[in-house]
């Protein structure tokens, strides 16, 4: 068994080593990219500068998209935890990845499980459930996916080409009368390059224009939606491939053949032991590390740089990060990782949002191995939630919630001068600025008006 020394220098010996990254392009990039210089004149009922006042400036929101799948949400086997993770996920997160995968969604052709009392099926809350609770909680809602031809449902003609096109179309047609309009965004495609490793899917992962075909299917009814491309794993590649990373290039393709791709999806899925079936071989897991190219700043930096020339917004769709034991000790490993990995991608231009995957230890994807008792992929090996089983935060929730409410947070107090203005740098986002007891509402965003005259205080 590893020592947390070991396991320590396995699993952030490269930040150590790129500490003149973290501390210059990282830190100077994040002050550069996420935070903008506000004006704000202070007049009162007659149109005069209210002088020499106190005001408290407080951020109350991010237009940063800090993320985080919703599967959970009422699958929890008591009423206690399911309240708890409601509390828990408005408390932490401003985007929900809401699934539509196919199999669950329409299990009975036919029988769509849009209703919020449709019947459960496990880590597949019902698509209005989840976006009833999104919108009374002003969090917004993204769909994965339209085309994933991995979870589909048995019904299916698989081998019928013509067929599977058709009936594709029929799932995409009404999935938007439903949500055209009412997402921040929708993965069109997801995972095409994994596709050679499923025994589920059809024939349509093998259509030559997938990625453009998919995309036009998705314009048709989505036509002022964000579409969004997504893939596992990609920046070390984009790393060592650079401009020949086949991702970039089938963007690249797909956008010369018309293809309206709205973001790059980038997943991040750190899972080492998922497949560990004893306890020698997950330590064997641990102790091979992550690919260098995942945890290195340098190298995560140039991947974002090469993507990003495609013009196109980024997005980490996928995350996990993994704990390598139950002690304190290991949940702190976890958290460095965290907090290291998400100012990297907060600090980087293109990058608009990040979001969590499995965020409760022991909820998380389990595919069975036919008749063996060992699962042949089991997610929860790897400890990536950020949340114990019982719902109690580990040391990585802690971390994030620290990003979030205080190193990346404003809150101030000025005063106004004589023509009775204040001014100062904070976070893009929305914000209150409390004046004479009176409580009024501004805004710091990233391409907005940040010369603000407010009346009648």
């Amino acid at each position: 068994m590893l020592s947390i020394e070991e396991k320590r220098k396995i699993w952030l010996n490269t930040f150590e080593e790129n500490k003149e990254a973290m501390n210059g392009r990282v830190k100077s990039d994040i002050e550069k990219h996420r935070k903008g210089w506000c004006k704000l004149r202070f007049l009162d009922k007659n149109g005069n500068p209210i002088r020499n006042a106190r005001v408290k400036i407080i951020q109350k929101t991010h237009d940063f998209k800090f993320g985080a799948h919703i599967f959970m949400l009422d699958e929890f086997e008591t009423e206690e935890k399911n309240k708890a993770y409601r509390e828990i996920f408005k408390d932490y997160f401003n985007l929900a990845t809401v699934p539509i995968y196919w199999d669950a969604l329409e299990p009975e052709q036919g029988k769509l499980r849009f209703d919020k009392n449709s019947e459960k099926i496990y880590r597949r809350p019902a698509t209005e459930l989840c976006l009833e609770y999104c919108e009374e909680n002003s969090i917004d809602a993204k769909m994965h996916c339209l085309v994933y031809d991995k979870f589909i449902p048995d019904w299916l003609p698989k081998k019928d080409l013509k067929a599977m096109e058709t009936l594709y179309e029929e799932r995409i047609r009404a999935i938007a009368e439903r949500y055209a309009g009412r997402l921040y965004e929708i993965e069109a495609t997801n995972e095409t390059f994994c596709a050679g490793n499923w025994t589920t899917q059809s024939v349509i992962s093998e259509k030559r224009d997938l990625i453009e075909w998919s995309f036009r299917l998705a314009r048709k009814y989505f036509p002022f939606d964000t579409l969004v491309i997504n893939e596992g794993n990609p920046i070390p590649d984009l790393y060592s491939n650079n401009y020949r990373s086949p991702y970039f290039i089938q963007i690249e393709k797909a956008l010369l053949k018309g293809a309206e791709i709205d973001k790059i999806g980038l997943q991040n899925h750190i899972f080492p032991g998922v497949r560990a079936g004893t306890p020698e071989e997950y330590d064997l897991a641990v102790k091979n590390g992550a690919e260098d190219c995942l945890l290195n700043p340098s190298k995560v930096l140039k991947g974002l740089d090469i993507i990003a020339e495609l013009g196109l917004p980024l997005e980490f769709t996928e995350v996990t990060f993994p704990t390598f034991g139950d002690t304190e000790e290991d949940e702190i490993i976890q958290a460095e990782i965290l907090k290291n990995m998400y100012s990297i991608w907060f600090s980087h231009p293109a990058v608009e949002s990040i979001v969590y995957w499995n965020t409760v230890d022991g909820y998380c994807y389990v595919e069975n191995s036919g008749d063996s008792a060992i699962a042949k992929w089991d997610e929860n090996r790897v400890r990536g939630g950020l949340f114990h089983h019982d719902l109690t935060p580990k040391k990585s929730a802690i971390a994030l919630k620290k990003l979030l409410t205080e190193e990346w947070h404003t809150e101030t107090e000025l005063k106004t001068d004589e023509n009775g203005t204040v001014e100062f740098r904070g976070f893009y986002g929305e914000y209150e600025a409390d004046i004479n007891n009176l409580r009024v509402s501004f805004a710091v965003h990233k391409n907005g008006n940040h010369a603000q005259e407010i009346m009648g205080v």
